[in-house]
């Protein structure tokens, strides 16, 4: 199953082409340049690397946020537009759990943490392992209230591990609130890769499970500002 992955909800764009589960080619850029001119030319490159055209794909996944609401606007529309004409499917991944997942197989607690601005985080809370099982919402709260919702589903000596690029700002408070019981990813883990879009979306349309053209939306967290 060949599938097309991107994300643009985090100044991280990133775009890739899987066929089942090997890796065919992937471009990831973190710089500062906006997405509305690198996100075509970036997709039409790993397509390229691929040799393969854009009609040959099983069908597309795009990261549909929380993050930058700009951003997820171009990836969501641009993969919305080449499906509707290509006639192909559509998976909308949630690029909390594509950046957790880089931790798939963490034997414990996972939580992904995004600068929301407004002195808030974009997080949400998985349990990693054998049984990749998502324990919360993606959620857009305090750091104190998403530490005070994350006390809720863990035990008093679980040590959790954080990762996003969340942790630049509120990495100290959740040190000083989790003492010695939290764990921080390396850095390189942080990037929504558009593989693991990719990846996650071919497990929903193996199981039969995909989006609408007319219904797929960003999802942006913050209540009333679609």
């Amino acid at each position: 199953m060949k599938i097309l992955g991107i994300d643009t909800s985090t100044p991280i764009g990133s775009v890739a082409l899987i066929d089942g589960e090997n890796l065919i080619a992937e471009h990831t850029l973190n710089i500062v340049q906006a997405h509305s001119s690198r996100l075509m030319p970036a997709m039409d490159r790993v397509l390229k690397w691929g040799n393969i055209t854009a009609d040959a794909l099983d069908g597309c996944a795009v990261g549909i946020g929380p993050g930058s609401f700009t951003g997820i606007r171009i990836g969501v529309a641009t993969i919305k537009s080449l499906c509707y004409a290509l006639d192909k499917p559509i998976v909308g991944i949630s690029t909390l759990e594509a950046i957790a997942y880089n931790l798939r197989w963490t034997n414990g607690v996972v939580c992904p943490l995004l600068d929301a601005r407004r002195s808030e985080v974009y997080g949400a809370i998985f349990d990693g392992g054998t049984e990749w099982q998502r324990l919360s919402d993606d959620l857009c709260l305090s750091i104190d209230a998403f530490l005070d919702h994350l006390s809720t589903h863990i035990s008093p000596n679980c040590a959790p591990i954080f990762v996003g690029d969340g942790l630049e700002i509120y990495g100290d408070a959740v040190r000083e609130r989790l003492s010695e019981h939290v764990h921080f990813a390396d850095a390189i883990f942080n990037v929504p890769r558009g593989a693991t879009i990719a990846h996650l979306g071919a497990q929903y349309l193996q199981h039969g499970e995909s989006d609408s053209y007319w219904t797929l939306v960003p999802n942006y967290v913050r209540i009333g500002l679609y």
